[in-house]
């Protein structure tokens, strides 16, 4: 059956819940996320709202398909770069196939990828939830299809409930879109629009369909997380939010995506010392340790602002897991304001860190600065961090031996016969595969640390069951 016969046959189900009958001819779609967490909770709405809606199929990424959809990144130009390459590469393995970009580098950048001849259709943040609308009209179009609209100014917050994330053993959850900051080197708010909120009650019905199909822990994730709630109406802190779901939900394991130093609050600080079932973990967005780099960014605070938070954030108790972003070569970063960063990585117990080279965004402020940092200069202190962070990392699982960690045993290990675990504190341990479902909940005792493969991966024995997954329910 060609594409366009196809077509006469999608129809609406009535029943938004409906599945294809086995006498429908099923539309096979296949999805890929690149970047963030809300991406992949993105990519599920999408996959909902296609499944829910028509007699569609979902398959693999590297099976045939009819329509393959890659929500997209456009954080870095390295995610633009991943981004065409993948839509080149899938038209080659299926070249009657149609191949939809959506997502953010669809929302910023349309006219590019309406100029790479592989991609048939380019569908941007605005659109990508009305599948209804663009999906028709995909498989139908014989020119390229363009689903790209500005975001209203006060748009509001609209997001499908999902029941599984396919093949996750930990559920993401989206609180918060968009970010009203304007950071100087980021191109987020023009491609998720302007901040806004989710209710509290339907973030509560989100969680609950979630630990109905047997997730043990929950991320929940948002572009300006700390930012939640200030556009509700009576106002709404994360705080507030975050304490209701522990209430109403004590069996459910909670983590936080990301936050900004400035939002790192006593009562955030306080919740963490009191709530067992919040992750005690932090990735904390940083980019730069120097205040005067933090300025030419537009970042919310300044050097001492950000340490005294981290400092704060580890005096929770031991163990506590820190992450963190940081930039590498912003524009007119000079050797002292390197150090700046270099000694608080040095200083303070981060757990892991992200290293990221700037890359200047088309039609961001620091794109057109023109004091650029020498590139063999960006990859020298790049190098210092990223070794500087292994060392870190180190030394925060090595104290982690000998003691005993919550765990979610997710896939299969890099050592044969051994699988991975994350912990609470968000390190991950190798455990003898005996054989435990996916998305179970555990606690481990860490022995010690691997060798072959996995020389310096830390391992782990499971010493008791807290609540195991039924079967692949909790895996989607």
């Amino acid at each position: 059956m060609n594409m366009k016969d196809q077509l006469r046959e999608l129809t609406v189900l009535n029943a938004p819940s409906a599945a294809p009958m086995a006498d429908e001819p099923a539309i096979r779609v296949a999805f890929w996320t690149l970047g963030c967490r809300l991406n992949q909770y993105d990519t599920e709405g999408m996959k909902t709202a296609m499944v829910g809606r028509f007699a569609v199929r979902v398959v693999p990424w590297s099976a045939p398909a009819d329509v393959f959809v890659l929500n997209s990144c456009t954080v870095t130009s390295k995610a633009d770069q991943e981004c065409r390459r993948l839509a080149r590469q899938v038209k080659r393995r299926n070249p009657a196939a149609k191949v939809v970009v959506a997502g953010c580098y669809a929302q910023t950048q349309p006219d590019a990828l309406l100029n790479v001849p592989e991609i048939d259709a380019v569908v941007g943040n605005t659109n990508k939830d009305d599948v209804v609308q663009w999906l028709p009209r995909v498989l139908g179009a014989d020119h390229p299809l363009l689903a790209v609209e500005p975001f209203p100014e006060h748009p509001v917050f609209d997001s499908p409930l999902i029941d599984s994330f396919s093949g996750r053993s930990r559920a993401f959850v989206k609180i918060q879109d968009g970010c009203n900051l304007r950071c100087t080197y980021c191109l987020i708010w023009q491609a998720r629009g302007p901040g806004r909120s989710r209710s509290q009650d339907d973030v509560l019905a989100q969680l609950g369909m979630l630990v109905n199909a047997g997730y043990p822990e929950t991320i929940l994730a948002g572009i300006h997380l700390g930012g939640y709630g200030r556009d509700l109406r009576p106002r709404v802190k994360l705080t507030d939010l975050l304490g209701r779901c522990l209430r109403e939900y004590p069996q459910l394991r909670i983590r936080l995506s990301s936050i900004h130093p400035n939002e790192v609050s006593d009562d955030l600080l306080a919740l963490y010392r009191n709530q067992p079932n919040l992750r005690p973990h932090l990735h904390i967005s940083l980019q730069s340790g120097s205040t005067s780099v933090l300025r030419r960014m537009k970042r919310p605070y300044d050097g001492p602002r950000a340490w005294d938070a981290i400092s704060r954030a580890a005096a929770v108790g031991p163990g506590f897991g820190i992450g963190a972003d940081i930039i590498v070569g912003f524009p007119g970063e000079t050797d002292a304001e390197f150090e700046d960063t270099r000694r608080m990585v040095e200083e303070l117990p981060f757990s892991y860190l992200h290293v990221f080279r700037f890359s200047p965004r088309p039609g961001t402020p620091a794109a057109d600065m023109t004091d650029a940092v020498h590139p063999e200069t960006i990859t020298r202190r790049s190098s210092i961090l990223r070794k500087l962070a292994a060392r870190k990392q180190a030394a925060f699982e090595s104290a982690l031996v000998g003691g005993e960690r919550e765990c979610v045993l997710e896939s299969e290990a890099q050592t044969e016969g051994f699988r991975a675990a994350t912990t609470d504190n968000y390190a991950t341990v190798e455990v003898p595969d005996t054989g435990l479902p996916t998305g179970t909940l555990a606690a481990v005792r860490i022995t010690g640390q691997g060798d072959g493969p996995s020389t310096g991966k830390l391992r782990g024995q499971v010493t008791r069951i807290i609540r195991e997954a039924q079967g692949e329910s909790a895996v989607g």
